[in-house]
């Protein structure tokens, strides 16, 4: 099962499009889900939002799940090595929580809680482009998997 977790609610129309095609794609070979949990209250700093932020999310980790946090300062994977790490870990029968900071990013309590920080880019980009760009790499990894020509090398 993977779980995708980020900070709510989307704003952006093309994102929660984006991100429902690719979950359905994604559906028909492995069981999905995304919390993303609304963020509520004004903030007089961004210390004071992340650690919202971060009591909200850590209540959306599923437990017991193999955490995957996407921070700059993590590793980056090529395509196929994120396939093969999915399939390493799903073959354990875990369960995979991605999760995605907000426009501040993570507090660091949640980042060191993580199993694997992922690096998808050099580049900082939206939290909410970040979810999508995830869904889209996830459902490219699994169709590698399933052996469907989605990928191309």
């Amino acid at each position: 099962m993977l779980f995708l977790v980020a900070p709510g609610p989307l704003k952006l129309n093309f994102v929660k499009e984006g991100l429902n095609h690719y979950l359905k794609l994604l559906y028909r070979w492995q069981k999905v889900e995304t919390r993303i949990p609304h963020i509520k209250g004004s903030f007089r700093s961004k210390e004071e939002r992340i650690r919202a932020e971060a009591e909200v999310l850590r209540d959306s980790i599923p437990k017991g799940s193999y955490l995957v946090v996407l921070d700059e300062k993590g590793v980056a994977l090529r395509t196929n090595d994120l396939a093969n790490f999915l399939e390493n870990q799903l073959l354990q029968g875990k369960k995979l929580t991605f999760l995605v900071g907000g426009p501040e990013g993570l507090s660091e309590d949640l980042k060191n809680s993580a199993n694997f920080l992922w690096k998808l880019s050099d580049l900082t980009l939206n939290h909410e482009l970040v979810l999508l760009i995830v869904a889209e790499a996830l459902f490219r990894a699994i169709s590698i998997l399933r052996g469907h020509p989605y990928h191309r090398d």
